[in-house]
């Protein structure tokens, strides 16, 4: 308990000082400040000297690990000699469709009606556009519309035409091929009316030379039956009656009839003239009826035809191509150089691949041509109006639908651009898919057949020394080494056949040294 005291004037005297430490614990303390000071000394000479390495240490820690090898199996498997290339695939065709006018009644173009879009397949007998008021259809054919095909009109036109018509469900009758008669006139008059349209005709001059002609044949028909009645009455008339007696009186005088013989000749020269008429009549009836115009239709070597393009809207004017369209399959050139074609002929087995999409196609191998720098594409053909060719552009890559891949447009991936290439033409074992049109793929010509399977390893396995005996090296589980020396083989897919010589074995599975 602490006490205070009070001086005489009443003010509080101050605390005494606390006691002066002693000698011991003086000592405690300075002992203590050397042991910290000690510490944190020893604590500095262990950092320094994980920081400072000698040139021994430094140098090993940064030299390069020590050599490994790298191993690959040996295999058994069917090595098929090939060569790889790239391939351009596209249409072998693309139409630019040009409408012109069906009649000279027709004194502009515009586009009434659109039955096709973009992307849509043109089939035979649809409906592909309307231009003023006039139907616009495609049917199949090689040989393109180059004029109006009408009663009476002849060639192997109006043979495509029959035959379309007959893959449609109108047939031509007894007409031969070939020859636009009635039973061809029967069946453009169903087609018309089951695409929804009037039939057109040959026109008022043809009708008018039937009706004239017509009118012709009744007035022969006429005079033929006046004559032969006249003919028939003479020749059935009763005998003149006896000569009247003195007595009785006369009778009156009997009309004068025409001889026979003028009677005969001119019944013979009516006919004549009805059989002379009947013939013209026939004539103008075999031009006259039911017509196809060269501006309805579209003949295309082979349908169903992708539409690539519309160029126009409905109410819109016809300026240049309305439609665009590719036809036929797709074709396939490979791009080889002259190295490679040295090993390619017609016939070797071919396999395509798109690496994007993964899709595989096999084919065959049809023509390898001339060296050449140009791209490959197809025809651009321009049909003038409907079908009549109008030129036929120069070769470019043909169309590519939406959302394909642009065709390339020069040399291929293992070609400078502009460096000379040798093509070759491929033929698909099949249709390719639409997927392809325009793409890039990877072409393996298939240089042999396949055989049995062989031992196989890395190209890179075998080795080849100074006598020229080649070996590859085997590695065993424990990593010991071995030389196995070999006999090469076929070489393909970066493998190569090999057959162990000297006795030695080599087994599928078994390690050899590609590299270190």
């Amino acid at each position: 308990m602490t006490t205070t005291t009070k001086t005489a004037d009443g003010t509080a005297d101050p605390p005494p000082p606390p006691p002066a430490p002693s000698r011991a614990s003086r000592r405690r303390r300075a002992l203590l400040g050397v042991a910290l000071a000690a510490a944190l000394v020893a604590v500095g000479g262990v950092g320094a000297a994980a920081l400072v390495k000698s040139p021994a240490e430094r140098a090993a820690r940064t030299a390069p690990p020590p050599n490994s090898l790298l191993t690959a199996p040996v295999v058994s498997r069917v090595l098929t000699p090939s060569t790889v290339a790239r391939a351009v695939v596209y249409p072998p065709a693309q139409f630019d469709v040009v409408p012109t006018a069906a009649s000279a009644e027709v004194t502009g173009l515009f586009v009434s009606k659109l039955g096709v879009r973009q992307g849509d397949l043109a089939v035979a007998g649809r409906l592909l556009a309307e231009v003023s008021g006039q139907p616009l259809f495609a049917l199949p054919g090689p040989v393109p519309a180059y004029r109006d095909l009408k009663p009476g009109s002849t060639g192997p036109d109006v043979a495509e035409l029959q035959s379309a018509l007959a893959g449609l469900g109108h047939g031509s009758g007894e007409d031969d091929q070939g020859s636009y008669g009635p039973g061809t006139a029967a069946a453009v008059t169903e087609f018309y009316r089951a695409l929804g349209y009037p039939v057109p005709t040959t026109g008022a001059t043809t009708q008018q030379a039937v009706d004239t002609a017509r009118k012709a044949v009744d007035a022969d028909r006429r005079t033929v039956d006046g004559l032969t009645a006249q003919k028939e009455a003479g020749a059935t008339a009763p005998p003149p009656p006896p000569t009247p007696a003195p007595t009785q009186q006369p009778q009156q005088p009997r009309q004068p009839r025409p001889p026979t013989g003028d009677l005969d000749r001119q019944l013979a020269d009516a006919r004549k003239q009805l059989a002379d008429d009947r013939a013209a009549l026939g004539k103008a009836e075999a031009v006259n009826g039911p017509m196809v115009p060269a501006a309805h239709v579209l003949f295309l070597p082979a349908l169903p035809a992708t539409v690539t393009a519309v160029n126009g809207a409905v109410g819109s004017p016809v300026s240049g191509a309305l439609l665009s369209l590719t036809s036929g399959g797709l074709a396939v050139t490979g791009q080889l150089t002259p190295a490679q074609a040295a090993g390619v002929r017609p016939g070797m087995a071919v396999e395509l691949l798109a690496e994007d999409s993964g899709t595989t196609a096999p084919g065959t191998v049809a023509q390898v041509g001339a060296p050449t720098t140009a791209p490959p594409a197809g025809k651009v053909i321009t049909l003038g109006g409907s079908g009549a060719p109008a030129g036929s552009g120069p070769a470019r890559p043909g169309a590519v639908p939406p959302g394909a891949a642009g065709p390339a447009a020069g040399a291929p991936d293992n070609q400078p651009g502009g460096q000379s290439y040798v093509p070759v033409t491929i033929t698909p074992d099949a249709p390719l898919p639409a997927a392809l049109n325009g793409r890039n793929v990877r072409l393996t010509v298939l240089r042999a057949k396949a055989g049995a399977p062989v031992t196989a390893v890395p190209v890179a396995a075998v080795s080849t020394d100074a006598a020229g005996r080649t070996s590859v090296t085997r590695v065993d589980p424990a990593g010991n080494r071995s030389t196995v020396p070999v006999a090469t083989g076929v070489t393909a897919d970066g493998l190569v056949a090999v057959t162990p010589a000297e006795g030695a074995r080599l087994r599928d599975g078994d390690q050899v040294v590609v590299g270190k």
